[in-house]
């Protein structure tokens, strides 16, 4: 008997229908993991652009974009910075040490508005506000980082107000901050980019943007799933080949 009529046999017809099922399934796995993989190739196209682009000068005015589109955008701002109002958020590590980012306002030149900046990691130790004055700085031109979209809570929901306003964040969720700033903040932070004029361990040490331009491991799991298809209909085929095998034998030897 051939192996298309075989499989499809009234003993076996059921059974080629489940495999071929779970072939199925596994073939759109496959296909499913290339379609992530276009989405993470163009992802990784959008934030090369991104990170090619001039700098973006933020002076006040409404963004050009919203603050999704802006997220890792190359941006520079003048302004003076606010350090009476500045924050910690907590649960920052460098080398193994705890400790915190230090975010700072800067109060943009020539606009009522400020912008959160990220201006680095700083010890726990340090976590007496009147300690964090050895860490002010004052801009000899403007600061250049990557901006930064507003960190929510996991659910999505807007954080709320530490017991401590101070050292008590958790993440730079703008809007929760906000309720405590007189002036308004433009809706996305700016993370200060690491300075050539700088030590990397000088304090606060600047806090580099970890950019993954990756493809990620979409391919290999598309090949495993293509396989394991190919694998499961070869094995079923092979056993019921030896099955039928079987069966003739039995047959004869009756």
């Amino acid at each position: 008997m051939s192996t298309l009529r075989l499989l499809f046999s009234r003993r076996y017809w059921w059974q080629t229908l489940i495999v071929l099922a779970a072939m199925g399934v596994m073939a759109g796995l496959g296909q499913w993991q290339l379609a992530r993989l276009d989405q993470r190739r163009a992802a990784n196209a959008e934030l090369l652009a991104k990170l090619q682009s001039k700098a973006l000068v933020i002076n006040g005015a409404a963004l050009p974009e919203s603050p999704d589109a802006l997220e890792d955008r190359l941006a520079a701002v003048s302004g003076e910075y606010d350090f009476a109002r500045q924050i910690g958020v907590q649960g920052q590590f460098s080398e193994g040490a705890p400790g915190y980012w230090l975010v700072t306002p800067l109060r943009i030149d020539g606009s009522e508005s400020a912008i959160l900046v990220v201006r680095g990691w700083i010890p726990a130790a340090d976590g007496e506000i009147g300690e964090w004055s050895a860490y002010d700085e004052t801009p000899t031109q403007p600061v250049q980082g990557y901006l930064q979209k507003s960190r929510k809570m996991p659910d999505g929901s807007t954080s709320v107000v530490p017991a401590d306003p101070v050292k008590g964040w958790w993440r730079v969720d703008i809007e929760a901050i906000q309720s405590q700033m007189p002036y308004p903040l433009l809706p996305v932070a700016l993370q200060a980019a690491p300075d050539e004029s700088r030590a990397r361990s000088e304090l606060p040490q600047r806090v580099p943007v970890d950019f993954d331009l990756s493809e990620g491991s979409h391919m290999s799991y598309a090949l495993q799933w293509y396989s394991f298809a190919l694998i499961a209909g070869i094995v079923y085929v092979v056993v019921l080949r030896r099955r039928e095998a079987g069966i003739d034998a039995s047959s004869n030897d009756r």
